[in-house]
């Protein structure tokens, strides 16, 4: 049988309309609803003050406490613009800032987003240049860390053959893994919103995903709905896991901010979180 990590996103017990939740009711709360693992959202890691070596490492060792798992995390996601070289350097530090946080907690993966670029702007000769000249620096102070960097396919609204973006279909993110000697994180959201099939897709990227993330949409917004909600073919995702061989991280990559911060509700998401996966799971034939 093969063996998936499943997890889902610290933000989905961080943020709410009325405030913040601390990490420790975050952990508590993956225990309580039966999520095994935790991929830290690191994206907001700015919220936290100075003290934020303290904070995560707290987490860390209630996660431990609770036998709750951290199998992932999320650079900042954020893209300034690449030409201006003063924010690019501000965002790569925040990135090398997660890494830190990331090896501090005691986490092997780590995911971040390309450069973007459509192909009415740049040649894909150039696009491929300015994704290592930014990332590689990235992924080698990851290694150096012990953390593996996964690239993530990017959505594509206009997506067609005369207005390709660049870093949002299977081939460009295999190439530049392989250029970088990184992991790659499908999403299959954004593969929906760029109107690709997705298991044509993952079979492109066999034996390369590290990291899946699920999470459902209409196919134009990148809403982060619960996978089985709207018009993602979980069937073809099931398919595209199967001939793809996936067998490592699989993130219920959802969204929670709009619920409120009432107990109950929060709870009751966080186990359809958990059924929603298994699900997918056993359509995928991984249980």
């Amino acid at each position: 049988m093969k063996k998936v990590v499943l997890c889902a996103p610290s933000r989905i017990y961080e943020d709410h309309p009325s405030g913040r939740f601390s990490y420790s009711s975050m952990v508590d709360y993956f225990a309580r609803v039966g999520i095994p693992n935790i991929d830290m959202s690191f994206e907001g890691l700015s919220k936290i003050d100075e003290s934020w070596q303290s904070v995560l490492y707290a987490a860390a060792t209630r996660a431990r406490e609770r036998g709750v798992g951290l199998a992932a995390c999320h650079l900042s996601f954020y893209m300034p613009d690449p030409g201006d070289r003063e924010l690019m350097a501000r965002f790569s530090g925040e990135q090398k800032r997660g890494i830190d946080a990331a090896a501090l907690m005691g986490i092997p993966l780590a995911v971040t987003h390309p450069i973007t670029k459509s192909s009415t702007e740049m040649s894909y000769g150039d696009w491929l240049r300015a994704n290592l000249a930014y990332l590689e620096p990235i992924v080698r102070y990851a290694e150096n860390k012990g953390i593996r960097l996964c690239v993530e396919n990017m959505a594509s609204k206009n997506e067609s053959e005369s207005d390709h973006l660049y870093g949002s279909c299977a081939n460009n993110i295999k190439a530049l893994a392989e250029a970088l000697d990184c992991g790659v994180c499908f999403d299959v959201g954004h593969a929906n919103i760029s109107g690709f099939k997705i298991s044509e897709q993952m079979k492109e990227l066999k034996g390369k995903t590290e990291i899946l993330h699920v999470h459902d949409n209409n196919g134009i917004n990148d809403r982060h709905l619960l996978p089985f909600e709207s018009t993602v073919d979980w069937d073809d995702v099931a398919e595209g896991i199967r001939q793809s061989e996936f067998c490592s991280v699989l993130d219920v990559e959802v969204s929670a901010w709009a619920l409120s911060g009432d107990a109950q509700t929060r709870d009751d998401f966080g186990k359809r979180v958990v059924s929603r996966a298994q699900r997918l799971m056993a359509l995928a034939e991984l249980i």
